[in-house]
């Protein structure tokens, strides 16, 4: 066993070989020859803090020198049928068009001839001295008595934003990458996504036990909550009771998370940082630890304020916006982080199927592919959650609740998986 001194992992070698230098009979001199490792050894891959990239790579081109000695033909990786290409394409055509409807709506359709307002007199009460919008006449069809109505945008806010993420998931993982998500979907109801553990006694005391699952199963339960009162579909009183319920339960998962910048300190974050040989890449996980504290902190800070330690309106509203900004910032460099695991991860899915891997370390490597894809899924649905918290100008608050909703299943089933794995 040795340790690398930069990155402070452990990495397990094979005895080196000693044979007989070729020509000799005395053996005077010998030369060494290390046995390659097997694709058994490699997976078998140690616990990483960070993005665990550097280990990606260093699998990945050892896994290639196996191939390289056993196989005499290669495989593409990630190749793309002609059909995933055009569908990526007009994605990508499409996105080009949703991102800017997202943040100038108005304006786009302005330019497209869309009247803004709705002003004319169609109806059949208009001109009787009353104002009938809203009432007997649709808005802006009395418009002598009310004046000009503001026209509703032919297309609501939220599918746009929400045609906008979803886009962008799509992107990031590739058109056939979700294909075979959906096909792959499914399974037993009684059984943990992504594991062999079926729910029972023994299973629900380690989730019981572990405050991660509990924080996140709180904020499930949270935005289920807020959901309902959004929802409309209850009485006056037990929306209020719902909201109330929701507000409850945000303050306890609180104090849940306080603290967690701690985690920060640790050097491995930071030393993959420094050791990645791709200046954008290196840039990114500095950045990406640095968002991570700003956030947490940030998001301490405002704890004592919403918790009750300090009195209402202690910190200002800026102060306020600049931990949710860094959540904000935190997601989208995430998601192209995650992008590049989930690609070296699938990389490395194909290498270690044609070097021939025993299945369950095989099984086991897939699974661990599937998790950082819906990984890099949750992080754009962070960033819809984020937009709203921000409190940017074309935010939706029924988008915001789906995607904390969704980011929250995602979260917890993935520290269900580490208890399991």
């Amino acid at each position: 066993m040795e340790v690398d001194l930069r990155s402070g992992q452990r990495r397990e070698f094979v005895a080196a070989e000693e044979i007989p230098a070729e020509g000799s009979s005395d053996q005077p001199h010998r030369q060494v020859r290390r046995r390659r490792k097997s694709g058994e050894v490699l997976m078998a891959r140690q616990a990483t803090v960070g993005a665990g990239l550097n280990q990606l790579d260093s699998m990945i081109g050892e896994m290639y020198d196996i191939k390289r000695a056993t196989l005499p033909t290669t495989r593409s990786v990630g190749h793309r049928s002609a059909a995933s290409f055009l569908l990526t394409s007009a994605l990508v055509l499409a996105l080009s068009v949703l991102l800017p409807m997202v943040t100038h709506p108005r304006e786009l359709l302005e330019a497209a001839g869309w009247q803004p307002s709705v002003c004319d007199d169609s109806c059949v009460h208009a001109n009787d001295g009353a104002c009938d919008d809203g009432g007997a006449c649709r808005d802006g069809s009395d418009c002598g008595a009310c004046g000009a109505r503001e026209a509703s945008l032919p297309v609501p806010s939220w599918a746009v934003i929400v045609a906008s993420l979803v886009s962008i998931a799509v992107l990031s993982l590739g058109v056939s990458t979700v294909g075979e998500m959906a096909r792959s979907a499914g399974g037993s109801w009684g059984r943990v996504p992504l594991t062999d553990a079926t729910l029972g006694t023994a299973v629900l005391n380690k989730f019981a036990n572990s405050a991660q699952v509990r924080e996140k199963g709180l904020k499930v339960l949270q935005y289920v909550l807020k959901a309902g009162a959004y929802s409309r579909l209850f009485s006056a009183g037990l929306t209020k009771q719902l909201k109330d319920l929701s507000k409850a339960t945000s303050t306890a998962r609180r104090f849940f998370k306080f603290c967690r910048w701690v985690k920060h300190f640790e050097d491995r974050d930071l030393s993959e940082a420094r050791d990645q040989s791709d200046r954008v890449m290196r840039l990114l996980l500095y950045f990406r630890v640095a968002a991570n504290f700003g956030a947490d902190w940030a998001e301490d800070v405002c704890s004592l304020e919403r918790v009750g330690i300090l009195p209402a309106g202690t910190l200002s509203v800026e102060f306020m916006l600049f931990a949710e900004y860094c959540q904000l910032a935190l997601a989208l460099v995430e998601i192209w982080v995650t992008s590049a695991r989930a690609r070296r991860e699938a990389e490395l899915s194909l290498l270690a199927e044609e070097a021939g891997v025993a299945a369950p370390k095989l099984l086991s490597q897939q699974r661990k592919l599937a998790l950082v894809r819906l990984e890099l899924v949750k992080f754009v649905s962070d960033v819809g959650k984020a937009i709203f918290d921000c409190e940017l100008y074309f935010a939706h608050e029924g988008v915001f609740i789906g995607c904390a909703l969704f980011s929250g299943i995602l979260s917890t089933h993935k520290n269900m998986f580490k208890i399991l794995k």
